[in-house]
């Protein structure tokens, strides 16, 4: 049986069953804790997953498991790159903790990597954000906005969250970051849509719908602003050095 039709005889079976993945904001936004550097995640229950709905990629349970952790921590990996850790260094922790799951034996093994591997890059990020000494209410404002990227923000959004008045408040984020409070969020959202052009094949319509832009010629405006290309000249600029 081909591919196609495995797919679609999966897609059928799935749909009947009433089993779907885990959507990808949920997946997505723990991610963009861990780079934001959150603590708060370490409070929780890490290890607490929804197996059910992370999909099947081995018949044999452990393995499986194994699949999903390799997947989580490549993920991290690159959202923490993404958020300014130094790559070196994220590569490498990464490749220490993908060992780690391979000579696992059990799940009590894996669930304790996963700890590891979520508590290594959220403080690694964390030490990261207070190297660069941003003040209180930046810093609370940059972590509201990686909190809902996915939502159409608003200068007067992030700043009321913090009780701030706008205007106040982007002169803060011109100081310290180079770029208004406006120009903040729409340069992370770019960014961000930077890592889905280069790891996934969505296209550009539902980037920037998924990253809350007001419309997909908006979200192009933006990202040549930022990058000098459009998103499609990123992406095939990024598949051609893939081969090169």
């Amino acid at each position: 049986m081909n591919v196609k039709k495995e797919l679609q005889r999966l897609l059928a079976k799935q749909q009947e069953e009433e089993y779907f993945h885990i959507p990808m904001e949920e997946e997505f936004s723990f991610y963009r804790d861990i780079a934001s550097g959150n603590l708060d995640i370490l409070k929780g229950n890490i290890t607490n997953e929804n197996w059910e709905h992370m999909g099947l990629l081995s018949a044999n349970p452990l393995q499986n498991m194994k699949y999903h952790h390799v997947i989580l921590i490549a993920m991290i990996t690159r959202f923490c790159i993404e958020g300014g850790l130094e790559p070196e260094q994220s590569f490498t922790l990464s490749d220490l903790l993908i060992r780690k799951v391979d000579q696992c034996t059990s799940h009590r093994e894996l669930s304790a990597v996963k700890i590891e591997a979520v508590t290594a890059f959220t403080n690694a990020m964390n030490e990261l954000r207070r190297g660069k000494e941003l003040s209180y209410h930046v810093q609370h404002g940059v972590d509201y906005i990686t909190k809902n990227m996915s939502h159409p923000l608003s200068a007067g959004e992030v700043a009321g969250s913090l009780g701030l008045h706008p205007e106040y408040l982007s002169k803060l984020f011109k100081k310290e970051t180079g770029y208004t409070l406006q120009q903040y969020i729409l340069h992370k959202k770019c960014e961000v849509s930077c890592y889905m052009l280069k790891n996934s094949t969505i296209s550009c319509t539902d980037i920037s719908s998924f990253l809350g832009f007001a419309s997909c010629s908006h979200y192009i405006r933006c990202f040549h602003r930022e990058y000098g290309i459009t998103p499609g000249q990123y992406r095939r600029n990024e598949d051609l050095s893939g081969y090169s």
